[in-house]
């Protein structure tokens, strides 16, 4: 290996070098690029040192390696922190102690290179834990994606991309809106609905989160002086009255439309997220209203607007009415299914990753991979996965074989059941007829299916659009291998005369857990159960959702899967048992909930309890709107990229909990009080009439189905309000609880509470990080008196 360059720092402890590779290295990496070998001479890993590599890493642009380089530092526990902390990192970071690097030659007998493979290669390229973001992730349809960016910015049509779930569709879309943006001649405005609605579906919520999107587009939009609403409130809850939303909105988009002369593209991810299938008036009125105005625009405007949206199913443009009203956008949008990858595009997905971290794909095993999956990009993934866990700890390259292949199909399907049950979700939850007819299909009842096809012509074109059915003029089939053994035995296990049941056994299986016990008290809509993964032996809690629907939340289960903070419950996974009832797989927290201590012999002191509150506060702080985060990210960033747009847009909406109760929080032995139980249980079962199974924790002003982060604050203040009194909810009144509380409390302590149950009113916290701020100041005050 040669050394190019030194970079030196200010600190004289902190240095590194760009390092050449060899040529077999390069090789047996895939990458060719230098190498960034990052120095701390501290005796103690710090988690900045991260950081700081990484912001090295993206000024280098493209001379170092983005996915792969070295830290190292006197502390001997450098490999295993640089694991544990580098996980968000986009770079791959190995780390080694300064003093294992000293018995590498020429100090020692190791070869440094040999050791930088076996590192290398432990990594899981395939398992990704969201949408790609990365344009180096993204695999296939490059044409497509490249006409549809044609398509847009020459503003041709408006598209409509529909396709499986777990297909891809997000992962495009944040393809073409990348790709738009590169172009130069659109202004993008990006919107995750899944995330929006989650907190208000109507329309003048979504419309004010596409303003916000579009003055985030660019700065030259932000530059412009005369905007009323976008970018102009922190929160929705600001704009008094929100119904003047549709009029600013319509003012701010003629000023940005006169001032500057690109056009706007508008890409409505989830489209089904504000139109649910199923059917709901207040919906269906708002979703029409909304596309009214948009429509409208449109008209007056032409030219200057380009609309995209993404879903499952293209219903939503496909009939002429929603509800009893004409439908605004029926044929509005052209509809492109997103079928599986090609035999070339899988080969090229397989082996681009495996060339990173030493698994090649000969032609034969590829074909059998193509064979199996149908060139579905989660499952090639989910497969390479499994290859890559089944060869660990190799030094040097590994040939995957077409029996290996075979195998690991079987090995799939078991442990990636709950993959397999995402893809079909949305169909079986929301589209009785096209589920029914895949199930005719994969059982083989190709007369039955033929037979059907001309009474259900629409359903059978969306199969043959997803790309599982083959087209009717030859003998239809089912083009996924996996995908039909899994419908298989699924429909094999649900005869017409099983129903659901309410318990679970110990030493029964569910996907790759085996069930070891029941946790606490069977709830009104769901069961807990402590269980363990067969293969890694990782203790689990799985939450059965009795009578509910894995697709109605299992969007909002991918976002939750990102969050990653020690006072909130990690979600692994999300499934459906042979039974049909859905459920949820999460690290398993031991220890006592709060509802434990709300009674007067285990009440907590003040102390511990403004302690649980500053902990619980910073973990809602973590994932509620964040307004400050917003403005320095637009402060710091003049031209708004992908990931960028991402981040300014999570930290604009958050994510609510919902369901924040004593018997929500475990208080954890190390890590102290753990959120769980994001509520998903209710809405998994009844998610249009139902807004929180637990009556008396939800603020008296709120509307239905509108939340707002201030609904935590209000739970918090009333969950730590009990703790406080040493009395329980369902025993004493509101009014109760507050004189027993205050009674207890130090004023600052007594405030604090207060203040989180103003939900709504004047003195009460607009922002969650206010709250942790007076938390912190009453905790410490509380010490200083001591």
């Amino acid at each position: 290996m040669t050394v190019e360059y030194v970079h030196e720092t200010r600190d004289a402890k902190v240095w590194a070098l760009f390092v050449r590779m060899p040529d077999d290295l390069q090789v047996a990496l895939g990458e060719s690029r230098e190498l960034l070998v990052y120095v701390a001479e501290y005796g103690k890993f710090q988690a900045r040192e991260i950081d700081r590599a990484s912001e090295l890493v993206r000024d280098q642009g493209a001379r170092l390696s983005r996915s792969i380089g070295v830290i190292l530092t006197a502390d001997k526990r450098t490999g295993e922190q640089v694991m544990e902390v580098g996980e968000e990192s986009e770079t791959f970071f190995i780390g080694f102690s300064i003093d294992r690097i000293r018995t590498c030659r020429p100090l020692g007998e190791d070869d440094f290179r040999i050791l930088l493979q076996a590192q290398a290669y432990g990594r899981d390229l395939y398992d990704l834990p969201g949408a790609v973001t990365r344009s180096r992730d993204f695999f296939g349809r490059r044409r497509l994606v490249e006409r549809l960016k044609q398509e847009i910015a020459m503003g041709s049509a408006h598209q409509g991309i529909f396709g499986l779930r777990k297909i891809g569709k997000t992962s495009l879309v944040n393809r073409l809106a990348q790709l738009v943006r590169e172009d130069g001649r659109c202004f993008v405005a990006q919107i995750d609905l899944q995330r929006a609605a989650a907190i208000r579906p109507d329309a003048q919520y979504i419309m004010w989160s596409i303003g916000q999107a579009i003055y985030d587009s660019h700065r030259h939009i932000r530059d412009i002086r005369s905007l009323r609403m976008f970018g102009r409130y922190e929160l929705f809850s600001d704009i008094e009255p929100t119904e003047s939303v549709y009029e600013l909105f319509d003012h701010d988009l003629r000023q940005v439309l006169a001032v500057r002369k690109r056009r706007i593209v508008v890409i409505l991810d989830e489209i089904e997220r504000i139109l649910p299938p199923t059917g709901n008036a207040r919906l269906e009125q708002e979703f029409v209203r909304l596309w009214r105005v948009l429509r409208g625009l449109d008209q007056q405007l032409p030219n200057r607007l380009s609309f995209v949206i993404s879903g499952t199913n293209p219903k939503c443009v496909e009939d002429a009415k929603v509800g009893d009203e004409d439908n605004p956008i029926y044929n509005y949008f052209t509809r492109e299914y997103l079928k599986p990858l090609s035999l070339g595009e899988a080969g090229d997905l397989l082996n681009s990753i495996g060339h990173k971290i030493g698994i090649e794909w000969p032609t034969l095993s590829v074909s059998e991979a193509f064979a199996q999956t149908g060139g579905h990009p989660a499952l090639l993934r989910a497969m390479g996965s499994i290859v890559h866990r089944q060869n660990l700890n190799r030094r040097r390259q590994v040939a995957v074989g077409r029996d290996e292949v075979r195998n690991v199909s079987q090995v799939l399907l078991v442990e990636r059941a709950p993959l397999l049950a995402q893809l079909v979700s949305t169909l079986k939850d929301e589209y009785a007829d096209e589920y029914y007819l895949l199930s005719l299909l994969a059982q083989g009842r190709v007369h039955d299916f033929k037979e059907l096809a001309s009474e259900f012509p629409s359903d059978i074109a969306h199969l043959v659009g997803y790309g599982i059915c083959s087209e009717l003029s030859g003998v239809p089939r089912l083009g996924i291998r996996i995908l039909q053994t899994y419908l298989q035995r699924q429909l094999s296990q649900q005869r017409p005369d099983r129903s659901r049941r309410d318990v679970l056994e110990a030493g029964e299986s569910v996907s790759d857990y085996l069930i070891e016990g029941q946790v606490g008290r069977r709830g009104g809509l769901a069961t807990v159960y402590k269980g363990r993964n067969v293969g890694t032996k990782e203790t689990v809690a799985i939450k059965v959702v009795r009578s509910g629907k894995l697709s109605t939340v299992q969007r909002e289960l991918d976002i939750l899967q990102t969050i990653t903070h020690r006072n909130i419950v990690k979600v692994i996974e999300a499934g459906i048992l042979d039974d049909g009832n859905p459920f949820l797989v999460m690290e398993y927290v031991e220890g006592p909930t709060l509802a434990d201590f709300c009674d007067a012999s285990s009440r907590p002191t003040e102390h511990a309890l403004l302690r649980w509150a500053v902990d619980l506060l910073s973990a809602l702080e973590s994932i509620h709107p964040r307004p400050t985060q917003v403005e320095e990210i637009r402060k710091q960033h003049d031209e708004l990229d992908g990931d960028v747009v991402q981040a300014i847009f999570e930290a604009q909406h958050g994510v609510i909990h919902r369901d924040i109760k004593p018997e929500n929080v475990i208080l954890h032995k190390s890590r102290g009080p753990v959120l769980i139980d994001f509520n998903i249980s209710v809405r998994a079962g009844d998610p249009v009439k139902t807004v929180s199974a637990t009556p008396g924790y939800l603020p008296p002003a709120l509307l239905l189905n509108s939340w707002s982060h201030e609904v935590d604050l209000y739970q918090l203040g009333a969950t730590l309000l009990q703790l406080a009194a040493g009395n329980r909810l369902d025993d004493a009144s509101m009014c109760d609880l507050d004189i027993l509380a205050k009674r207890n409390l130090s004023r600052r302590g007594y405030e604090l509470i207060s203040r989180l149950l103003l939900f709504d009113q004047t003195g009460g916290y607009r922002l969650t990080s206010e709250a942790l701020r007076d938390a912190r100041q009453a905790l410490s005050s509380l010490g200083r008196q001591g």
